[in-house]
């Protein structure tokens, strides 16, 4: 993703970044291995991996994809990309169900919520501090970009609003010329099997001239 973000300054260097990138996070997995690493690794898992963080971005991703974007859009690039329509339910989970389903679970995450334990230990409260910083530290950028969003941007408020809410999707030239590509392919097969049509085509009025003149012989 960050190389797909910046690619003229990352994508000469993708090599040499990717094994920064496994470096850096090996390093940040090695508390995970010592003694008492099993308390660091819930900690992580509680509160970032499978807690409220993930489900407040995948909430945003929907909506932004679904109500921002656009369903049917995103409908028919599904369609484009794999050659055939998905089923109905699809569109209806993707703006419906899920949205829902995941506002539920937030709301009884906190009605629910009790403190996080390892077997017989309480973890102490600067722990559970840690923990909200640590979902925090993933969660605060998507309010955050916005209200930077809304400051920075000229216009009234309705105007940047409207703008913010409004796709702006630049294809990649190199998707471009692959799509235009597919689609010449796509043309070409299709002469060449309206061609085969019309030869057999040919051949069978050929084949029944010969007969029926041969009959008139007779």
């Amino acid at each position: 993703g960050l190389v797909d973000n910046w690619p003229e300054q990352l994508r000469p260097h993708r090599k040499k970044f990717t094994l920064g990138m496994t470096v850096f996070m090996c390093l940040l997995g090695l508390p995970m291995i010592t003694r008492g690493g099993i308390y660091v690794f819930q900690l992580m898992d509680f509160y970032a991996a499978s807690g409220l963080s993930l489900l407040w971005c995948v909430f945003f991703q929907t909506i932004a994809i679904c109500w921002v974007f656009g369903a049917k859009k995103f409908y028919l690039c599904i369609e484009e990309m794999i050659g055939y329509r998905v089923s109905m339910y699809w569109y209806v989970c993707w703006v419906f169900l899920a949205p829902a389903f995941m506002v539920f679970i937030f709301v009884f995450y906190f009605v629910r919520y009790s403190p996080i334990t390892m077997g017989a230990y309480h973890y102490p409260a600067w722990g559970e501090v840690l923990g909200f910083a640590i979902s925090l530290s993933s969660m605060l950028w998507v309010p955050g970009y916005a209200i930077y969003y809304l400051l920075s941007t000229k216009g009234s408020w309705s105007e940047v609003l409207r703008q913010g809410v409004t796709p702006v999707i630049k294809p990649r030239m190199e998707a471009v010329m692959a799509e235009e590509k597919a689609r010449l392919t796509c043309q070409d097969v299709r002469d060449v099997e309206m061609n085969i049509e019309a030869d057999l085509s040919d051949d069978s009025c050929d084949s029944y001239d010969s007969k029926r003149c041969l009959g008139e012989d007779l």
